[in-house]
Formats: C-alpha cells, structure tokens, sequence
C-alpha cells in the first residue's frame, strides 16, 4: 500500500492523509499519528513549578491560591514564549482544583483533565486578535451573569488582549472592575503600551521576563533526554541563544532540528535548520575588518552565501557580533552579557581589545542601514552586501575613524566631556587646543603656559579617558605652542557643554 501511494507522486502530506484513510492502514499506526504534538506542546508546563524562568510570578500565583485569594482581574504583559498563556491555564486548573497541591492543580482530578482537554467549557480562550469587536465583548458581559455549570470558577482568558478595540476596551470596563464572585479575567499581551490606563488599573499586573539562555537550555536537555534527542550543548546553547528569551521558540528550533536526518544535532546543523551562522565565522569577518583585510573578509562571506547565506540573517549577526566586542571592551566582567557560545567568549573578548570605540560605532552604524536597506528593497542583496564589507575594511571608502586622520584625534571630543566631569578649567583649555594621535601617543598643543600647567596636572585624567575611548595603554603629553588652536576632525567642540 505505501509503495503504491509512493509511486502516485503524492506530497508527503497527501500521501499521510490517503494512507491513514485506508482501511489497511495499521491502526496503531493511526493512533501515533493522531496522537503527535508539537514538542512545545506536548512539553507546556501543567504546574506552576515547571515553569522555568518566571517564579517571580509563580510563586505570587501559588501563594494566592493557597490563601484563596485569587483577584477577580490579571494582565500578564511579556514578550512572546515566555509563559503567559501557559500561566494563565494553570491558574484557571488550581482555583477551579478540588485539591490543589502547594498552589498548583493536581491534574489527576476530573476537573483539572476536563479543563485540560477542553472538554470542561468554564474556562473560555479567547483570541482577541480575530474578536475584537464591541459585539464579542457583548457576548461575554452577558454570558457572566451565568454561574459555572462543573467549577467553582468561570475564567475567561482573553489572549492578544491589545488588539480590541477601543469601543470593546470601553465595552469590558464595567464587567472587568466588577465581575461576579464566580468569574475571573485572565489578559495577556506582548504590547502592553497599547492597553488603556483605565483597564491597567483594573487588573493585577505581572510581568514576564525573557527567559536567560541558560534557563532554557536546562529545559532543553530535559526535554532531550526524555524525547532520546541526540545533541551537542554546543548546539544547545546555540538554541537557547537564538530563541531570544522564548522558551516557545527554543523548543520549536529543537524539534525542527530533530526530525532531520542527522543522528546527533550538532551546533553546524542547527545553523542550517535555522538560518543562522557559526559565530566563529562571524568572529573572523570582524578581525579582517579590523586589519583591513577586505580579500579575506569577502571569501569568508562568499563561502557563507555559498552555503546558501541570507544576507539580511548575515547582517543581523554581524550587528549583534558588533555588540558583543562592544561590551566586552567596557565591561570588566563581560561574560554573562555577550550574547555567544561561551567557549567564544573568549576569542570576542581578544580582539576587542583591538577595536576603537569609533571604529565600533562606525561599523555598527553602517550594517545597521544596510539591514534597513535589505529589509526594504534592494536589487542585488549580495553585491550590498559585499560593498559593505569594503567599506568596512577600506579606510577611504568607508569613513571609519582610525587611530589618527590628518593628525587629528577623532575621539577627542569625547575625551574632553569627561574629562569635563572631573576638572571643568582642563577641558576648557583642551577645547581650545591641538590634539595628534600618533599610534598610542597623544600630543595636546597649547599656546599659554597656564594651559600647558593646568593640563600637565590633569594628565591623569586626561590618560584614563583616551585610554577609556581608543581602547589602548594611551601616553599624554603637552606641548606649548603659540596661537594653537583646534578644527576638531569633522566635530563641534563647540557644542560641548562644560
């Protein structure tokens, strides 16, 4: 039966809708089938206790179900795949629960089940995103009056809760400030800044967090071992990385990554899967940018595009990498800020050593308007690409400040504002006078021998500021000039406020 279907030239989906239809279809077969769930699914916490990352609000929730006292009105406010729908279920299982335990449902009882599969209709979902209008809030202001046919507890979970209305908003006002004793309203958003004040002030607000990389990778090992998913914590971590806070979308990752050919998921893999890039390579684009090695940072990338790259992904990692050395060059300890595999952490950390702060904002600056551009419409997205990686590495093509440009220090302006906070006189003269940059020698050209003497005395000052900026061990001196004065390199030191 199988290879007659095979041969009919079927897409794998018609052929599992025909073969299950057959009468000699296995029928344990047919129950695998119909029994499958996603893993995200399959895998959603029924108790307050598996949820991972949010038990600043748990164990709120638990608290209050053990003393009875539950609110009549929730808004749970948080980015996508972070546990507020997922909360909200648990909730409306624990309050309408016989016997909770420790705060969470039992889910053995015929009420936690009934809700479970749906099958109990005192707990309503709704998705305000395709009914938020006026008339679908009717519908619930009436429905309330009626109590609960099998629970305590009437609850209504409206999703998407931002999406309604202003006329729906200002129909719910009433019903949400007074519900009756046997009903409880459960919102959720990701866009709380679209949620008017008067029902903000309604609810009992809690807010769900991001959920940190490393939480969701313990959550994914579980998962692993359980589902008999071979995988590498490289790869983990990777996952846990690019989910971005969502335990959600780090499961879906996993499962797209496990049902492929590949008998142990390693961190290339699911880069491929998810159209995302190995760091190193990232890692080593930034270092020829930094030397100026346009050839090698091109067939890096043409070797990336060859492995069929997206040149907007490309550009968004290449805008994170940018971030991580960033923090790792003002940050003492910057290992739990850089978003990367650990055991890369140290190679961003070395060369952003290498990295002027300008340099960094420059770069930065300029695959931020070429994602924009890619994100928008661009004829030839490789060619953009490939432009701005020679702007990047090409001094006069790029407008990237290095280490000295005509003799003028592009970071002096920078250095003269904080130098401002501790001593105001010194910065006033330093406004007013020449600054070279020669490698890690800094010459301040005074035409007084009052400046020369203020500035000597600051040299401290001045010496942790530039070495602040440029990243380097900087050394300060003052020389004595008559009628020096500063052009400033393309900056109003003007502006500078002191």
């Amino acid at each position: 039966m199988r290879d007659t279907v095979t041969a009919c030239g079927y897409t794998p989906e018609l052929r599992c809708v025909v073969l299950f239809l057959h009468p000699v279809f296995n029928e344990s077969e047919k129950k695998i089938m119909a029994e499958y769930k996603s893993l995200y699914r399959k895998w959603r916490p029924k108790t307050f206790a598996d949820v991972f990352g949010q038990e600043h609000i748990t164990q709120i929730l638990e608290t209050q179900v053990i003393n009875k006292k539950v609110s009549h009105a929730y808004l749970f406010t948080g980015s996508r795949g972070t546990g507020k729908t997922t909360c909200a279920k648990i909730l409306a299982k624990a309050v309408n629960c016989p016997s909770p335990a420790g705060g969470s449902p039992c889910n053995i009882c015929e009420v936690c089940t009934g809700i479970e599969s749906g099958g109990i209709i005192d707990v309503i979902e709704i998705d305000a995103a395709s009914n938020n209008g006026v008339e679908n809030i009717r519908e619930i202001r009436e429905e309330v009056a009626f109590t609960p046919g099998g629970t305590e507890k009437k609850v209504y979970i409206i999703d998407e809760v931002h999406m309604l209305s202003t006329g729906a908003f200002n129909a719910l006002l009433k019903t949400l400030e007074e519900p009756p004793p046997h009903i409880i309203f459960i919102l959720a958003t990701t866009e709380i800044n679209k949620i008017p004040a008067t029902i903000l002030s309604r609810c009992q607000r809690h807010d769900f967090k991001r959920i940190p990389a490393e939480v969701i990778a313990r959550k994914l090992k579980t998962v692993c071992a359980a589902e008999n998913i071979e995988i590498e914590d490289r790869a983990v971590n990777l996952i846990a990385r690019l989910a971005n806070g969502a335990m959600r979308d780090a499961e879906s990752i996993l499962e797209v990554a496990a049902s492929g050919d590949s008998s142990v998921i390693t961190a290339d893999y699911v880069c491929r899967v998810a159209g995302h890039f190995d760091d190193l390579n990232i890692i080593k684009i930034c270092e020829c940018i930094k030397n100026k090695d346009a050839a090698s940072a091109l067939s890096v990338f043409w070797e990336m595009y060859d492995a069929s790259l997206d040149c907007a992904s490309f550009c968004a990692s290449l805008l994170e990498m940018f971030r991580n050395i960033q923090v790792a060059k003002i940050m003492a300890e910057p290992g739990g800020y850089i978003s990367a595999d650990s055991g890369d952490t140290a190679e961003i950390i070395r060369i952003s050593r290498d990295f002027d702060n300008a340099e960094l904002i420059e770069c930065y600056n300029l695959a931020g308007k070429v994602l924009a551009e890619l994100n928008r419409y661009t004829a030839n997205k490789r060619v953009a690409v490939e432009m701005l990686l020679c702007r990047m590495c090409i001094d006069t093509a790029a407008g990237i400040t290095p280490s000295k440009t005509d003799g003028k220090f592009a970071a002096y302006p920078e250095i003269i504002e904080e130098t401002a906070k501790e001593n105001k006189l010194a910065a006033q003269y330093m406004k007013g006078a020449v600054c070279g940059f020669d490698g890690d020698n800094i010459v301040i050209t005074v035409d007084s021998e009052l400046k020369a003497a203020v500035l000597k005395d600051n040299i401290a000052v001045i010496k942790k500021h530039a070495d602040k900026f440029t990243g380097r061990n900087c050394t300060v001196s003052v020389e004595l000039q008559e009628k020096a004065e500063f052009s400033g390199n393309g900056h109003s030191i003007d502006d500078i406020k002191i």
